[in-house]
């Protein structure tokens, strides 16, 4: 089946099943989650030493077909396996119903790959060097729109330091000209 190894289950007449390895009972809920993490099974009748395991998990498939929102198998699938199963056509449907579930199970984890590596962080945003120049972007657009250089922005004309340059009364006065022609020209649009 698999090169993971495998669950050694027994089952007893009263029907309750043990996991040798960990020397305790456990449920078909229990056994369906370690199905569901990729565990793989075999459960033993301990009277008979007959290998139960397709029974157990038809038992773990019929209690899930039983819930609402668990249902995968339509009535109507489900007579047609009836109907097929003492034919030959059993068998091309034992295969084709194999090959289809090993394609969805292929299609979801190619899914699961794709939104990991969609989803995980653009590490390189964190580089230094990015992160200037991802500020002198965003402050080349802002001057755009504003129509200027900012005050402060990489590339504006910084104050000279023997205070030749503008004050901050200075820039904020001339700032909130700009804006009230902005605001001039958004009104009579």
């Amino acid at each position: 089946m698999s090169d993971k190894p495998v669950i050694e289950l027994r089952r007893y007449p009263s029907r309750k099943l043990y996991n040798t390895a960990t020397s305790k009972y456990i449920r078909l809920p229990e056994i369906a989650e370690e199905v569901r993490k990729g565990a793989v099974i075999r459960v033993e009748d301990t009277e008979s030493g007959e290998d139960v395991t397709r029974q157990v998990l038809l038992q773990i498939i019929m209690e899930q077909e039983t819930q609402a929102d668990g249902a995968v198998l339509s009535v109507d699938v489900l007579m047609d396996m009836i109907r097929v199963h003492q034919s030959k056509a059993s068998e091309m449907m034992t295969s084709l119903f194999e090959q289809s579930v090993a394609f969805m199970r292929t299609q979801q984890e190619q899914l699961a790959s794709q939104m990991s590596s969609t989803l995980s962080p653009p590490w390189g945003m964190f580089d230094p060097g990015q992160m200037s120049e991802m500020q002198r972007e965003y402050q080349k657009q802002l001057a755009a729109f504003w129509g200027g250089p900012m005050a402060g922005s990489v590339g504006a004309p910084q104050p000279k330091a023997d205070g030749d340059g503008p004050t901050e009364a200075e820039e904020l006065k001339a700032l909130r000209e700009r804006m009230d022609q902005l605001e001039r020209k958004l009104s009579k649009k």
